[in-house]
């Protein structure tokens, strides 16, 4: 865990106001989660902290790449990252998660630890169909050996016409519109 060491800000002795961190978001942060869905980064946090007497408010902004496996080829490529969330930590006798964008530390505590929060902002902020982008010439950027076979698979699939299967014709004489 000695990886999550810089996710961990501390505030007790600062003054209030503004505070800001750059933190690198590498690999050792997802090589931290088992079911990470990233594997290689480099994005930089931006981290503005304002202190005040009961509150802390983060300002997170993420900018830079994340390696993703693609869904059409299964083969890794750069994700473009640019984009900010806000969080709020208030002070109270326990832990405890108040909404997406409010937690409680406790009132002894002089650090807030973000490692969860980063690795959550990052993947929650991943598109949900995960593709190469297109080429400058307007072609898929995806391997062309598995487009390849996957246009070969899905002309064999196509030849065959579901109507001429037997494992349909029983269900066919099916009646759904019969009061019986």
């Amino acid at each position: 865990m000695n990886n999550l060491k810089a996710y961990k800000i501390g505030f007790k002795g600062l003054s209030f106001g503004h505070h800001s961190f750059l933190l690198n978001v590498d690999r050792s942060l997802f090589d931290t989660f088992e079911q990470s869905e990233i594997h290689e980064s480099e994005v930089k946090l931006s981290l503005d902290m304002e202190k005040g007497e009961n509150m802390l408010v983060l300002d997170f902004a993420f900018k830079g790449w994340i390696n993703l496996d693609c869904d059409r080829c299964l083969d890794a490529y750069r994700q473009e990252v640019d984009f900010s969330r806000r969080l709020f930590v208030k002070f109270g006798e326990e832990f405890a998660e108040q909404s997406e964008e409010v937690t409680i530390i406790p009132y002894g505590e002089s650090h807030v630890d973000i490692a969860q929060y980063v690795y959550e902002f990052l993947h929650l902020a991943l598109p949900i169909r995960r593709i190469h982008p297109d080429t400058a010439a307007h072609q898929p950027g995806c391997n062309p050996e598995m487009l390849d076979r996957f246009k070969g698979f899905m002309a064999r699939t196509s030849q065959v016409d579901g109507s001429h299967d037997p494992a349909w014709e029983a269900l066919k004489k099916l009646n759904f519109d019969s009061e019986d």
